[in-house]
């Protein structure tokens, strides 16, 4: 028999025993925090039986997350905020406020080439101050009945916003994609519509918390009547 080490796809460390759920075909690595499914061990020929075969656990409903339910209408807000944007309300004030008076000396002075230099620094600031604003105030909206999905960003105006016609969705499944920077791996997790016709569309996506994407998931499902089945590749829970 042949000794198989499993290692984690995102950073390349050694899975521990405790951290592998054999019967969902599943692992979490404890370094980088990366959850996916097992491909190609001796049980992943039964993973999507297995999967079937046991129910997933009900997601409570996490904290940023608010929830109505007018009957036919089902009304799901999330808050961007994170103390995340906190730090960057900060970091943009220096920010802007050096910028400020960089231009302001370099008029002053006639030195016109300093100031155009800056542009692109500027440029920078003034983006950053609005994904900084956007993240304090803005709140993602999704309002679901039998006819349609509506997703809705704002107060701040933010791309994303679209509308799904509830008819033609097949199934509701979450994602988790990985990136490294020089502060390591960032998980970031998406709210995915399997159309009829084989159609795949994004619902959501960039989101910070594992547990708002499949709380999402969850609810609009309950609502529209959707009878969960397991996808490969989803997140699981």
């Amino acid at each position: 028999m042949e000794l198989i080490e499993l290692r984690c796809r995102s950073c390349g460390a050694v899975l521990r025993s405790e951290n592998v759920d054999v019967t969902r075909s599943m692992a979490r690595c404890e370094h980088c925090g990366a959850l996916f499914a097992l491909r190609g061990a001796p049980w992943g020929a039964a993973e999507m039986d297995a999967s079937r075969a046991i129910p997933r656990q009900k997601v409570p409903m996490p904290k940023g997350i608010e929830v109505v339910d007018f009957g036919t209408t089902l009304e799901i807000t999330r808050r961007w905020f994170h103390p995340m944007y906190l730090f960057l309300l900060v970091f943009c004030v220096f920010w802007n406020g050096f910028m400020v008076v960089w231009h302001g000396m370099s008029l002053l002075m006639g030195a016109w080439f300093m100031s155009c230099f800056g542009l692109f620094h500027t440029a920078v600031g003034v983006g950053l101050a609005y994904f900084t604003l956007a993240g304090l105030v803005n709140r993602t909206v999704i309002r679901a009945d039998r006819s349609m999905i509506d997703v809705r960003h704002g107060p701040l105006p933010w791309p994303g916003s679209k509308s799904l016609p509830a008819e033609q969705i097949d199934q509701l499944y979450c994602k988790e994609s990985v990136s490294h920077g020089n502060n390591g791996p960032q998980h970031r997790y998406s709210v995915e519509v399997a159309l009829k016709g084989n159609t795949l569309s994004t619902l959501l996506k960039g989101l910070e918390d594992a547990g708002h994407a499949l709380y999402i998931e969850q609810e609009l499902e309950r609502h529209l009547g959707i009878e969960d089945r397991p996808v490969r590749g989803e997140l699981p829970r």
